[in-house]
């Protein structure tokens, strides 16, 4: 190497650096120092090739990325102030402002984003549909296919309504993300003397994360660039996990075709991880066909082993994944942010949360709601609300839009202002039709049909104990037929998880009520992210990019994960895609789990072990061998722990684990905190539960009722229990 600036980079990243003009594609491995490459290639054609930086347009897919590397490169004097650094929606904006009047828009055009979107969707439907009880996402969804696939895509009746969504956006001077992007290739396409003002503009481009790319930005990108060929792209098609929003990883494979003078370089020196980490990400994605070959090394140290264990059910599976971080404080010195919950679904996610507060752990969701702020969740628990207080006006308000019953948001407005005139709730408004005369005749039969409804649950609720209510309910509702799209399983599951959270909250208070476990959802709400040092729970999907020093991958069972609803080869590889992803945000630990048993689809469900579960363990104990009951055995953090429970049945008839669930498993290397002398009688405080009484102490194990959600089963150890006087 002979550049001082570029003396940083390892051979790879160095050729691909100072590769020379024209058209180049870099395939980055994980953790192998993409962006370092790109913007070093920035600099290296400022200070060697006398590249004007105006003339320069870098693509990221986030602002954040654009801040970052517009950071890196002021820092490295080559005037990243006359550079254009932008997302590729930034970019097409940009350029719809200067030529807007071309495709017929004033250049002062709004942007909607997707709540203005939503709301002009909702509005149009009306006007356009004004006897159908239509669902404003799938709206959404007509409009998105619309433009991402072609209105030949639509049937009839969803192309009237896409075309007047179309001439409606254009009335109001509007475009959404989508039209930014639709609209910069229709001004491209169609005006050749504006696509040389831009061409000519800039003559080098640089793309990073080009695997998340689309068709149409693809397409923007290649007209820009044909005349100068200066495009140099790095992704890793390794890591397209996008498919669902539209990303195109046959992109990588087609730059080589559209650019056949293309120079190829791949980075496969892994920076992140250690070499057994990586061992398990090779022998993962390596079962791909359809990739470009390549192998990650690293000169980072061999590591601990990679951690396999197969729990009982999703309760143990929490519960093991929580101790293990507990434990990783003492044996490695880490913090709760250095650590990560990952699973393919985010149902998956209650069972972490809860432990997380019964231990006092502060935790903190990415990419989405906590469990019990998900809007399924929040619609079921609506009616449980309703029956217990039914003066909770909010709770009537959301209970009687879900499921759809034809009644409008218009119509419970007047309920709710009856209500207020009337000084009684709404739910009793509704109970004499009397109260309505103000409302159509179709609409006082609505809402007479849910009062009955409502009095009918509310005799149940008196009836059947709270497991059996929870899933009489949801049965009476019609819930998982609410939930029969594919596209809807995810919310599917989340029911499932909340009739489960019924039964593991009667499991430890028998004689709750049904006041008693909203307590405990409401408890459960709010809490978690008060300190920046919590652990992360997210969806694969939402840590993309980003990594972690200790990372557990959960829920690794099939159907699962691999989805179910992966059947095409495209789709089994993108979850494949999706598992090296995850195992590659690992630096120093990486512990994959599965529960044996698994309540979802209305049902408790013996389980079957994932591919990617299988392939690692496979890996990590070759010796191994499966029993009987199709398990593997052999190796530390495998199923053969010493795992004896204490069994329970449940309203159900199944079987839950309790008593020494934490003493069996294995215990941190140095105690966490100094033991409690507790003694049955005694009082004392926990930081979410409040206060309480020890009612029962078996070795570790302590049975305390608390006042606000009573009775809860914890481990000495862990728990963040005060004695109080």
């Amino acid at each position: 190497m002979s550049l001082a600036y570029l003396e940083h980079l390892n051979q790879q990243q160095y050729e691909a650096v100072t590769a020379p003009l024209g058209p180049v594609l870099v395939l980055a491995g994980a953790g192998s120092g993409k962006t370092r490459v790109l913007t070093n290639r920035i600099e290296y054609l400022v200070k060697e090739h006398n590249v004007a930086p105006h003339s320069i347009l870098a693509i990221t897919f986030t602002n954040k990325a654009a801040n970052e590397m517009k950071e890196r490169l002021f820092n490295s004097d080559c005037r990243a102030d006359m550079m254009r650094i932008s997302t590729i929606h930034s970019f097409c904006a940009y350029i719809l402002r200067l030529q807007a009047d071309k495709i017929g828009y004033n250049s002062n055009f709004t942007i909607y984003d997707e709540t203005d979107k939503l709301s002009f969707i909702k509005k149009l439907a009306k006007k356009v549909r004004p006897n159908e009880d239509v669902d404003a996402n799938e709206l959404l969804n007509i409009v998105s296919v619309g433009k991402e696939k072609g209105v030949s895509c639509l049937t009839d009746h969803d192309r009237e309504f896409y075309i007047q969504y179309v001439k409606g956006m254009k009335d109001n001077n509007a475009m959404d993300f989508d039209d930014l992007l639709v609209n910069a290739h229709k001004l491209l396409c169609e005006n050749s003397d504006v696509l040389e003002i831009f061409a000519n503009h800039y003559q080098h481009i640089c793309i990073d994360e080009f695997q998340d790319t689309n068709k149409i930005q693809y397409e923007i990108f290649k007209m820009l660039a044909r005349k100068h060929q200066n495009l140099f792209v790095v992704g890793d098609d390794d890591q397209s996990i996008y498919s669902w929003r539209g990303a195109n990883v046959g992109n990588m494979f087609d730059f080589e075709r559209d650019f056949p003078n293309a120079k190829k370089y791949i980075l496969e020196e892994n920076y992140r991880s250690t070499k057994k980490i990586l061992q398990v990400a090779n022998k993962i994605i390596s079962r791909n066909s359809q990739r470009h070959e390549k192998q990650l090394f690293t000169q980072n140290k061999q590591g601990d082993d990679v951690k396999t264990f197969e729990a009982y059910n999703e309760q143990d599976e929490a519960h093991y994944v929580i101790q293990q971080i507990v434990d990783l404080q003492y044996t490695d010195n880490l913090s709760y942010k250095d650590c990560a919950i990952l699973m393919r679904v985010n149902a998956l996610s209650r069972n972490f949360e809860q432990e997380c507060l019964r231990y006092g752990i502060p935790y903190r969701v990415v990419g989405g709601f906590k469990f019990f702020e998900r809007k399924e969740v929040k619609d079921v628990l609506a009616y449980l609300r309703l029956i217990v207080n039914p003066y909770d006006n909010e709770a009537f308000n959301r209970a009687i839009l879900f499921p759809k019953r034809g009644i409008g948001q218009a119509t419970i407005d007047k309920v709710l202002a009856l209500s207020q005139d009337y000084g009684i709730p709404a739910i009793r408004v509704i109970e004499d039709e009397r109260n309505l005369d103000t409302l159509g005749a179709s609409s006082k039969k609505k809402l007479g049909a849910f009062s009955l409804l409502f009095k009918d649950l509310q005799k149940l609720s008196e009836s059947l104990s709270l497991p059996d209510f929870v899933k009489n309910l949801l049965d009476i509702l019609d819930v998982r037929a609410e939930f029969s799209n594919a596209e809807d399983e995810d919310r599917l599951l989340n029911v499932d998880e909340l009739q489960q959270s019924v039964v593991d909250f009667c499991q430890e208070s028998p004689q709750a009520t049904l006041g008693d476990y909203l307590q405990t959802t409401s408890l459960s709400q709010d809490r978690g992210e008060k300190t920046e040092n919590a652990v992360t729970i997210s969806t694969i999907h939402g840590v993309k990019g980003l990594e972690f020093k200790a990372v557990f991958v959960v829920g690794l069972e099939d159907g699962l994960f691999p989805s179910s609803r992966a059947f095409t080869l495209n789709e089994i590889q993108e979850e494949r895609r999706l598992m090296y992803v995850a195992t590659t945000r690992a630096r120093q630990r990486l512990f994959l789990t599965r529960a044996q048993s698994r309540f979802y689809f209305g049902n408790r469900n013996q389980t079957k072990q994932s591919s990617f579960y299988k392939e690692a363990y496979a890996l990590i104990h070759p010796n191994a061998r499966q029993n009987t009951f199709g398990t593997t055995s052999g190796g530390y953090g495998s199923s053969n722990f010493a795992y004896k429970q204490n069994f329970e049945k449940d309203d159900f008839g199944v079987k839950y684990g309790y008593g020494a669930k934490v003493s069996t498993f294995a215990q941190p290397s140095s105690q966490p905190k100094p033991i409690l002398n507790l003694a049955v009688g005694q009082r004392v405080n926990h930081p979410t539960f409040g206060e309480g009484m020890v009612m029962m102490i078996n070795g570790d194990i302590a049975e305390v009722v608390f006042a606000s959600v009573g009775k809860k089963r914890l481990n000495v150890k862990f728990a963040p229990l005060t004695l109080l006087k």
